[in-house]
């Protein structure tokens, strides 16, 4: 591209994106087209000082907002301003001194600036935080002797803390707080109605009467200190409710389990309900749906146990995520004969026993070598049917069946012999999930789960790809997942097999597996055997306001075969024996009409007894989720030369290693029908490749395929591009157009670095014309995909 040609767009995309378009102005009156807002001193970092202003937006009032709706990302367009009024902002600047209230800023002040030309009004928002107002001391004063000692025993859980700022988020915390301390002693009825929150910031210095000159001079000196550095003192006191039951404490008298209840159903019912009593509870039933050991599991609620509301909690949640009723409630009702006993009535609304589920699924590969013994576009399309019995054997378990059938179509555009279908492949997937750890209960007790369930997964799959070869892969794992109280998921299989069945290899085939020995390790039958396990979190801020968010998620693989399992003496003909491990970590900054996502992932397997994994378990980059200016499986392998465009070769390109980062900058561009349908844009970067571990050539000869340290740099594939997101509320559907600027293949020129010989005069042809396929077989990708890629 011509540099002084680029300078000119460069400054044409500025100016564009510098102007604003006004649209149905008030006539004769000034009308505001901008606010802006400044804090100044407070104790805030950068990100707590960021998030402090957005909320001081929030507290415009509705006549001193502006809203600019944004077009394909360069447009800025104010429709019906509104004519400015000096009384808004005024009331603006009020609600912000009280959102600085709450944030514990007592002596915050609000000015505000308004600037007119031609008609147009923009304000300028200052806000001087001043000091916090910290907390001196804090004390409990709530008079019944149990509840006073609850208190206090737990005050170092408490926000309120000696030198913290009071902030009505804190205020509220300690409350919430307290109230759950006392609901889990047997306070059941306790509400934050029955807590009141007093403070106290008299001075000294206003209320003592002296005499004395140098006493005088002390309590003045006193009191601007206070000013300087202002505290108050608080306290927690009991707010006498009229119903005095609400400070009783409650012991569970009995509990009534409705496993198949019905709206109409009464508890006094002994006809139509039969009944088995347990220690813990009575389960009374219609139809015998559950087993009574089921239930047993997951109430954790007893009877004749002090109320707590963490096991009521618990209990709820725990017959919630089994997934096998509708509805889960449990109504206490307090018992007449006892003031200090409640009953405990747990309604359970059975859901469908069988659910079934079919989706439709479409892929397009455009001017791709990849994948395709001939060439050519490739148009795919798959149904898939599902059958779920969420209740085997009445225990819960639940067992889904899964097939799928799919074939995948050539456009024979570069060749008159090719066929018209290039593969199919049908595929049936059995899995069983069971609701609890089948493990001895010693064990169990030590993991320290919130939730935990064992898993048995089964699958038969065949792939016939025409011209090449037809596979078939039978696969069994047999596991455990659990969840613990940070909700971080670890997950072990400590089975873990599969065989794959290579067979119908073509005379064409044959002869690419012989010219390139790395792919004849790799494409052949193999058998797996051995344990795998993975590890993931997910973090996301709680501190930031609604308009701001941030998620950070952490996942790690790792599986082996031959060195557990895989050591018994079970098809070693065909054993395949190696480790892997990959992880991956995601950053999401989430605001109001825009977003940005950074994913970084790093894979390693290591062949111990050949010389590349089966191919099944390799890596690989390209198509609508990974280096999207690559086909999928079109990058790589690390400085390997492209295969001429002409050139009718199998092209797959997989390797033992990967190394990918990907950023992407998402924005709103235009809402397309309310509440229904918004088109979003996104600015993305794929950084990656990926490698062999070990040679595939004979010693002497370099392989380029080969991961070296040194030449990671050189290796790395770099592209970008833009691409469009239709948001249906419940799926996203995604176009990406993505342009290679560092090409592996060329490393040993300009270290791969070369932008896409394209300008604004023939953009459009070379991205949709068929002249131009050999172009974009070297330049560009285009990827249609559901959902964000990551």
């Amino acid at each position: 591209m011509n540099f002084s040609r680029f300078k000119y767009i460069v400054f044409l995309f500025l100016f564009i994106s510098s102007c604003t378009i006004i649209r149905k102005a008030p006539q004769n009156k000034p009308y505001l087209v901008k606010n802006t807002i400044e804090v100044r001193g407070g104790q805030f970092t950068q990100n707590e000082r960021e998030a402090v202003v957005i909320r001081l937006y929030n507290q415009l009032d509705d006549s001193s907002k502006v809203i600019v709706k944004d077009a394909f990302f360069i447009f800025h367009t104010i429709k019906k301003p509104v004519a400015y009024d000096t009384g808004f902002s005024a009331l603006s600047a009020i609600n912000m001194r009280s959102s600085m209230y709450h944030l514990g800023y007592y002596n915050a002040n609000v000015t505000y600036k308004s600037d007119t030309a031609d008609r147009k009004v923009s304000v300028k928002y200052t806000v001087n935080a001043g000091k916090p107002t910290l907390i001196d001391t804090v004390n409990y004063r709530l008079k019944k002797a149990e509840l006073q000692q609850l208190a206090t025993s737990s005050r170092t859980e408490s926000q309120l803390q000696k030198n913290n700022p009071i902030t009505k988020a804190s205020v509220l915390s300690e409350v919430g707080r307290l109230v759950d301390t006392f609901r889990n002693n047997g306070y059941y009825k306790f509400t934050a109605a029955e807590l009141r929150v007093r403070g106290d910031t008299t001075l000294a210095a206003l209320t003592t009467i002296t005499d004395d000159p140098f006493e005088q001079l002390r309590l003045l000196n006193e009191a601007q200190q206070k000013r300087d550095s202002p505290t108050i003192k608080l306290a927690l006191v009991i707010n006498q409710p009229e119903d005095t039951t609400k400070l009783n404490k409650y012991f569970i008298k009995n509990i009534y389990v409705l496993s198949d209840h019905r709206p109409n159903d009464l508890l006094s019912d002994t006809v139509n309900l039969r009944q088995e009593t347990t220690p813990g509870f009575i389960h009374r039933y219609h139809e015998r749906l559950f087993r009574t050991s089921l239930l047993a599991r997951n109430i954790t609620l007893k009877r004749g146990d002090v109320y707590r509301q963490d096991d009521f909690l618990k209990t709820l949640n725990n017959l919630t995520k089994l997934g096998v009723w509708q509805s889960v409630n449990i109504r206490p009702l307090e018992n007449l004969d006892d003031t200090n006993k409640v009953d405990l009535i747990v309604e359970l609304l059975p859901a469908k026993k069988f659910s079934f589920e079919n989706s439709l699924e479409v892929s397009y590969s455009a001017t791709s070598n990849t994948n395709s013994a001939l060439g050519g576009n490739l148009f795919g399309v798959s149904a898939n049917f599902s059958l779920t019995n969420r209740n085997v054997a009445k225990e819960a378990i639940r067992m889904t069946h899964r097939l799928r059938a799919g074939i995948e179509l050539n456009n024979r555009s570069r060749a008159s012999t090719q066929n018209l279908i290039n593969s199919n492949e049908l595929s049936y997937n059995n899995n069983i999930m069971i609701p609890r750890l089948l493990l001895p209960s010693k064990p169990v007790s030590k993991l320290n789960f919130k939730t935990g369930e064992t898993f048995v997964n089964t699958g038969f799959s065949y792939n016939n790809r025409l011209d090449l070869f037809s596979l078939q892969t039978v696969n069994l794992n047999f596991g455990y997942s659990g969840v613990d109280k940070k909700d971080r998921r670890y997950t072990f299989r400590p089975l873990n097999a599969e065989f794959t069945y290579l067979f119908n290899l073509s005379d064409s085939f044959n002869k690419i597996l012989r010219d390139n020995r790395f792919l004849e390790y790799s494409y052949r039958t193999s058998f797996i055997l051995g344990m795998a396990g993975s590890y993931s979190s997910v973090y996301r801020n709680p501190h930031h306001p609604k308009s701001l968010s941030k998620e950070r998620s952490f996942r790690i693989n790792a599986e082996e075969s031959g060195l557990t399992l895989g050591a018994l003496p079970i098809l070693r003909k065909y054993k395949n024996n190696y480790v892997k491990v990959d992880a991956e970590y995601k950053y999401t900054v989430v605001k109001t009409k825009n977003a940005f996502a950074y994913r970084v992932f790093a894979g390693v397997g290591i062949p111990l007894s050949d010389s590349a994994l089966p191919f099944f378990k390799q890596y690989f980059g390209g198509g609508s989720n990974s280096m999207r200016g690559w086909p999928v499986r079109g990058i790589g392998r690390g400085g390997q030369k492209l295969i001429p465009y002409a050139q009718n070769i199998f092209n797959d390109r997989t390797g033992d290693m990967q190394l990918e980062t990907n950023l992407e900058f998402r924005h709103d561009i235009a809402r397309i029908i309310p509440d229904l349908i918004t088109l979003k844009g996104a600015v993305f970067a794929d950084i990656g490749n990926v490698w062999n571990i070990k040679s595939s050539k004979p010693a002497g000869q370099t392989d380029e395929a080969q991961f070296k340290f040194k030449n990671l740099y050189k290796e790395l594939g770099l592209s970008a591009g833009y691409g469009f997101r239709f948001d249906f509320t419940y799926l996203i559907l995604r176009t990406d157009f993505s342009f290679r600027f560092k090409r592996p293949e060329n490393s040993d020129v300009n270290n791969g670095w070369k932008a896409p010989p394209i300008s604004f005069g023939d953009a459009f042809p070379k991205i949709f014309s068929k002249k131009f396929r050999e172009w974009r077989y070297e330049n560009f990708n285009f990827t249609v995909g559901i959902n964000y890629p990551f």
